[in-house]
């Protein structure tokens, strides 16, 4: 009987502390997650930062969503289904070429500069 006793005190503070961290932990993805989607009524600004009624909207359905068990990956892709890739700060990997191609042009433009600039050096 007393062994049942001293399970019990050393299982009910660790069930408290695991179902404390495992909540904490949903908080800081959710709060990680709004980092990455752009408010629409604000310029530049992510709805973890600004205090628009947008904002605020969108983080009470993203929050309904997340803890009806809704991932955060299906959530993402229904907000970019809604509002359109517009709504996400990270770009979708197929736009690799879009956002590589200036970086492309640019050390294009960089090896005619320095290829100019040693022709002239000679003459």
């Amino acid at each position: 009987m007393k062994m049942s006793k001293s399970i019990y005190k050393l299982i009910i503070p660790f069930l408290i502390i695991h179902i404390s961290v495992i909540s904490f932990a949903g908080v800081n993805e959710l709060s990680d997650y709004y980092k990455t989607i752009r408010c629409l009524v604000c310029e530049g600004q992510s709805i973890q930062e600004s205090d628009t009624e947008f904002a605020i909207n969108l983080k009470e359905q993203i929050q309904k969503k997340y803890t009806s068990g809704i991932s955060i990956e299906e959530i993402n892709q229904e907000l970019i289904k809604i509002y359109g890739e517009e709504i996400s700060f990270s770009p979708p990997k197929n736009h690799i070429l879009l956002w590589g191609t200036p970086l492309i042009v640019l050390i294009i433009i960089f090896i005619f500069v320095r290829k100019k600039i040693r022709f002239f050096k000679r003459v």
